[in-house]
């Protein structure tokens, strides 16, 4: 765990490198009493981040808060927790007629062609949100607009007229009704989505809203050898409440064995498509093989290789990957390392703000071109560390490590934002050096009936020279069926559905 002073430290850095990658501000017309984007003749500024909530990566991460709550908690609907007071089941929101008509006699809002919006009382205080109506007409979920057994959008989207508007809004108990003025059709959004997708600009962060900041990794260093996580054969082959439990502890700590497998390809090939089908590549789909250089790799060697991921010459790089190893005979050695990455680059940001930056925005080429006919290489040239989407307030969470310095390509001499080989280079070698500190390396000797599965996007692998012969075999899966088989077997079809929706 980290002392109270390094986590502030890292929130500090962590802020810093947010606003080095937040556009920069432009002033923009809106109405100034709703979030409508109807032209006003006004010009404001758009919020800045200060005073927004800054989530912390680590473990312990606490939301700053803006105020404590207890207000919120004396005046919020009981219909809702997030609903300011004034909401009753079966009323109607009542039509403003103009600009000057923004509330009714209870204080609620009016809706008209600016949207309709809803009074919210978070952490920092009341709050309206104002969903447009052309937004909220395509996103009704009902059984007309909606494929109930695809889930996709079953209407022209563009065939809503832009001009719609309601022709009533009531209150019910889970959300709000509205029925169209165009043409009757009812529409009905539950609270709990209209608050989940409500203009965070605008309305900041709810109590009930912090668990899901906490972050949801367990980081280790060479201490998990004590206690490494698994799961056995028989409880993942039984039923899918065993495959929850195994892709929650490979969420939890990037890697799990199973215990009690058979030493069979068969029946590895079998586990590993207990969470989804296996990715084929040049290599092929399910591998088993020996140290025999049958593809041009130094993993079908039996040199020793320093921890790296996998495919990072694959615009999509492999998610999950699996080895068992069937047999070593004739010789010793062989032992499998594997680094945290997310560790690794906390560990970075914390000794070298400079060094984090630049391997996050210096794109590096990657390639595969040792046998014959194959040359690939990403799209696009990818840096080392990679990031979830940006949003308002919000410091950007590490997603995925790209790094195998043997797959590297040629690093440019200049960049945008002034980056470049020089910088590169250095950045990296304060990244290597972490990577290859004893106190970062878990090593451990792999058994055949314990396969070992790890997250390709977040731990890094690599193993001692050997000698004799070995026969490995595995697979990859690709990172969103992973994530998709993940979800769904720990939360249920609702909940699962609401994570993405």
């Amino acid at each position: 765990m980290h002392s109270l002073t390094t986590v502030n430290k890292m929130n500090i850095r962590l802020e810093r490198f947010c606003r080095a990658h937040r556009p920069i501000t432009r002033t923009s017309q809106r109405l100034i009493t709703t979030e409508t984007t109807k032209p006003s003749t006004e010009r404001i500024t758009p919020p800045t981040a200060s005073g927004t909530i800054i989530p912390d990566l680590s473990s312990s991460a606490k939301p700053r808060e803006i105020s404590d709550g207890k207000e919120a908690k004396q005046t919020t609907s009981k219909i809702h927790w997030a609903l300011g007071e004034g909401y009753e089941v079966g009323g109607a929101l009542k039509r403003g007629k103009g600009a000057l008509d923004r509330h009714d006699e209870k204080g609620l809002p009016t809706w008209g062609d600016w949207g309709v919006p809803i009074k919210l009382e978070a952490l920092g205080g009341p709050a309206v949100t104002t969903p447009p109506n052309f937004w909220l007409r395509d996103n009704c979920r009902c059984e007309k607009c909606v494929n109930q057994d695809t889930m996709q959008r079953a209407f022209d989207t563009f065939s809503i007229p832009q001009d719609i508007q309601p022709k009533e809004v009531r209150i019910e108990k889970d959300g709000l009704r509205i029925t169209w003025a165009n043409d009757d059709h009812v529409s009905s959004y539950k609270w709990d989505w209209l608050v989940k997708h409500r203009n965070k600009a605008a309305v900041s962060m709810f109590e009930q809203e912090k668990q899901e900041l906490m972050d949801p990794y367990t980081y280790w260093d060479s201490n998990i050898a004590s206690n490494p996580p698994s799961v056995h054969y028989d409880e993942i082959m039984a039923d899918d409440k065993g495959v929850g439990a195994w892709t929650a502890k490979i969420r939890q700590y990037g890697f799990c064995y199973v215990d009690g497998c058979p030493v069979s390809p068969e029946k590895t090939q079998e586990l590993l498509e207990r969470i989804s089908f296996i990715r084929v590549t040049h290599y092929g789909g399910f591998y088993d093989f020996t140290a025999d250089l049958t593809m041009k790799d130094t993993a079908y060697t039996n040199l020793a290789l320093p921890a790296h991921t996998d495919t990072t010459y694959f615009t999509d790089p492999a998610g999950l990957q699996m080895f068992h190893l069937l047999s070593h005979t004739e010789g010793e050695g062989g032992a499998s390392l594997l680094v945290d990455g997310f560790k690794a680059a906390q560990t970075l940001l914390k000794e070298s703000y400079s060094a984090y930056e630049i391997l996050s925005k210096t794109p590096i080429s990657w390639h595969a071109s040792g046998n014959e006919g194959i040359t690939i290489t990403p799209a696009k040239k990818m840096p080392v560390l990679n990031f979830q989407d940006l949003k308002d307030g919000e410091v950007p969470r590490l997603m995925q490590v790209r790094w195998n310095n043997d797959d590297r390509g040629v690093v440019a001499l200049g960049e945008d934002d002034g980056m470049g080989a020089e910088k590169w280079y250095k950045a990296a070698a304060k990244w290597d050096e972490i990577l290859e500190r004893k106190d970062m390396e878990y090593w451990a000797q792999l058994k055949p009936g314990r396969p070992l599965i790890f997250d390709n996007w977040r731990v890094l692998h690599g193993r001692s020279s050997f000698t004799g012969k070995r026969r490995i075999c595995g697979g990859y899966i690709n990172h969103d069926d992973y994530v998709s088989r993940w979800r769904n077997t720990n939360y249920t079809r609702d909940e699962a559905l609401a994570q993405i929706l």
